[in-house]
């Protein structure tokens, strides 16, 4: 009388450790593209948070450069925001003197306007990197 066996050879085990290595690398291979792409759209809207529905009392374009700020006012009653890029390229937004990270890993922001149009050019701080250049339209606190 013959004995079944039971379990797996290691051969079926090897496929099986393979076959769960490439399903795990192409999993991590669409995360990180879609962590990447939820990060960039972040920086995205942090300028144009940081544009919209404001205005400034420095007059446009403005650019908030590495130790320059751009002081913006919006609101009733009117509430003033300070933006400046600090040491460690971070964008900080300050309100009512309560400093927050906004965005990381930039040299410059340029704010310009043209009537209700605005443009946000953020320069990235990584050596090679291209500027980013957003349009903004329909402020909601109207046209400069």
């Amino acid at each position: 009388m013959k004995r079944r066996q039971r379990g797996f050879t290691l051969v079926e085990a090897m496929v099986g450790v393979a076959i769960f290595t490439v399903l795990t690398l192409a999993m991590a291979g669409t995360f990180l593209v879609g962590y990447r792409a939820i990060s960039n759209e972040a920086r995205v809207i942090a300028a144009d948070t940081a544009v919209s529905g404001a205005t400034t009392t420095a007059g446009c374009p403005c650019t908030i450069q590495v130790g320059g700020p751009m002081t913006l006012t919006y609101g009733v009653p009117p509430v003033t925001v300070v933006y400046i890029v600090d040491a460690g390229r971070n964008l900080i937004r300050t309100v009512n003197g309560s400093p927050q990270v906004v965005a990381r890993g930039m040299t410059s922001v340029t704010v310009s306007w043209a009537g209700c149009y605005g443009t946000v050019t953020i320069q990235p701080s990584a050596t090679g990197a291209s500027a980013v250049v957003l349009n903004v339209s329909n402020r909601p606190g109207g046209c400069i």
